[in-house]
């Protein structure tokens, strides 16, 4: 599963990021992909890169597939689970931008500033279920991309085909799809950070035993609909920061909050589904945060004239 989040600070500046929630490590790592590095295509001329990209990944074939990256330009997309509903084109359709599923990532903070530019792009796009190899199957995903001024929501599904959502909230969990997920939280429309005042039912007097009792009803589960409330919840209510250090701090004390503990959600599988990472971009700082389950320290990563002007990708 997944949660992924994204706010401003008060001067405009983005922070992005998502958890990485699954049942098994991939042996991820944060890889930047420098400038001029050759990407190949399965349905196009392959092309060579013209920004670097930082984010958290694995390389596949000398492929780099990230599960969440940005670009020296502040543009940054993640890929987040979305079982029963996901479904790509069985192949390329003539006249159309083809690419497989797993090279959208790429595609879009390689070719691309803003977000306005992807939309405008994506009317062309056609998703191919394309695997990058035979051993990695095609993943069923939606995506979030985003910008320092808007968010969108990416989903191709059985049911409607692809659809450009407007992200007000910075919030993207799972299945159900995302226009139901907006619809779920006319909920939870009574919850309230401010705590309830006493009542009187009958001349009883009503008193609320302690403080948090306007978020009663909040949840606090691991399924994505819940998961996708209290994040939007949280990210609409939690005070602004103002700074680096204060921002990343919101920022991982949100995404903390819907993290799956190991132990606490075992799947179809028999295999614990849990939080591997999370990570936050810093498009004012172009510095990539993340901690693991087994790591809970801090650790940062930025572009520098190294990583970016390198002749392959640099694995950290």
């Amino acid at each position: 599963m997944c949660t992924s989040l994204r706010f401003t600070d008060d001067e405009n500046n983005l922070y992005f990021g998502r958890n990485l929630d699954v049942g098994e490590d991939y042996g991820e790592k944060v890889m930047v992909v420098p400038r001029n590095y050759s990407l190949p295509y399965k349905f196009m001329d392959d092309a060579k890169t013209t920004k670097a990209v930082i984010g958290m990944g694995i390389m596949i074939n000398n492929y780099p597939s990230y599960f969440d990256c940005y670009n020296e330009d502040g543009l940054g997309i993640a890929g987040l689970n979305f079982p029963h509903y996901a479904k790509f084109s069985d192949g390329p359709v003539e006249g159309k931008t083809n690419l497989a599923s797993y090279e959208l990532m790429l595609w879009v903070t390689e070719n691309f500033s803003t977000v306005a530019q992807v939309k405008k792009a994506l009317k062309d796009v056609n998703l191919v279920s394309e695997a990058a190899i035979p051993a990695y199957p095609v993943a069923p995903l939606h995506w979030i991309i985003s910008d320092k001024d808007e968010a969108i929501v990416l989903e191709v599904s059985k049911q409607y085909g692809m659809k450009i959502f407007e992200d007000k909230l910075g919030v993207l969990t799972n299945s159900p799809d995302f226009n139901w997920q907006l619809t779920n939280l006319g909920n939870y429309t009574g919850l309230t950070p401010h705590d309830a005042t006493k009542q009187s039912w009958n001349g009883q007097e009503i008193a609320p035993w302690g403080v948090g009792t306007g978020s009663l009803g909040l949840p606090g589960d691991s399924i994505p609909a819940d998961r996708f409330v209290k994040a939007a919840y949280l990210n609409a209510n939690y005070p602004t920061a103002k700074g680096e250090t204060a921002n990343v701090a919101k920022f991982f004390n949100i995404l903390k909050s819907v993290a799956m503990v190991k132990g606490s959600v075992v799947n179809k599988d028999g295999a614990d589904e849990y939080t591997v990472y999370t990570a936050c971009y810093s498009a004012k700082t172009k510095t990539y945060y993340c901690n693991f389950e087994n790591d809970f320290e801090l650790k940062s990563y930025s572009f520098n004239d190294e990583n970016t002007n390198n002749s392959k990708v640099t694995i950290y």
